[in-house]
């Protein structure tokens, strides 16, 4: 019997996530909020772990196409302190344990492994609620309701999808850490 797997969020966990099922014959439909996959800038470089972001990359089938994207010499890391002095000087290594790639081409990248039709852009959730037995019904700010018997909630820090599962909420602890 196919399952409706609805996927909340075209950043790159959710692309991911639809790319993987895709392999494996799985139909999954990924909603965005975003008007258009050029509606907004990418943000900046991403470290790909091997033992995260890497694996996923693999389990894809895309880790190929993933290492001609990587920005050489991204895994060096120096550290100075509030007068501009040395603490740490690491050269990057060569060992591609956690190359630096532009989120906007890895998304890019993510995206053009699927069938054109899998991200309906433009559907920003407004509401999810269940219906029992594991469906849930979608509604879109745009008015279109989508029911679907599987929910991945991949729509960020502030989740509509959270909330099915756990009350917790994020929280600003105090700590910022900017890298340049």
């Amino acid at each position: 019997m196919n399952k409706a797997i609805a996927i909340v969020g075209a950043g790159l966990g959710g692309l991911t996530l639809a790319r993987v099922l895709h392999i494996h014959g799985i139909a999954a439909t990924v909603y965005e909020a975003e008007a258009s996959p050029d509606a907004r800038a990418q943000g900046g470089m991403l470290d790909i772990h091997d033992d995260s972001g890497q694996l996923a990359l693999k389990a894809a089938r895309l880790h190929d196409e993933f290492l001609p994207l990587i920005h050489a010499g991204g895994q060096a890391s120096r550290v100075l302190d509030k007068d501009g002095k040395v603490l740490l000087d690491q050269p990057d290594d060569g060992t591609g344990g956690r190359p630096e790639v532009r989120r906007g081409d890895l998304r890019q990248l993510l995206l053009e492994s699927l069938r054109a039709d899998t991200v309906r852009w433009g559907h920003k959730l407004g509401a999810v609620s269940s219906l029992g037995d594991g469906r849930h019904v979608l509604d879109f700010a745009h008015g279109e309701t989508v029911t679907a018997d599987i929910v991945v909630g991949a729509d960020g820090a502030w989740s509509k999808i959270r909330p099915l599962l756990s009350a917790a909420q994020p929280a600003y602890v105090g700590i910022s850490f900017i890298e340049t």
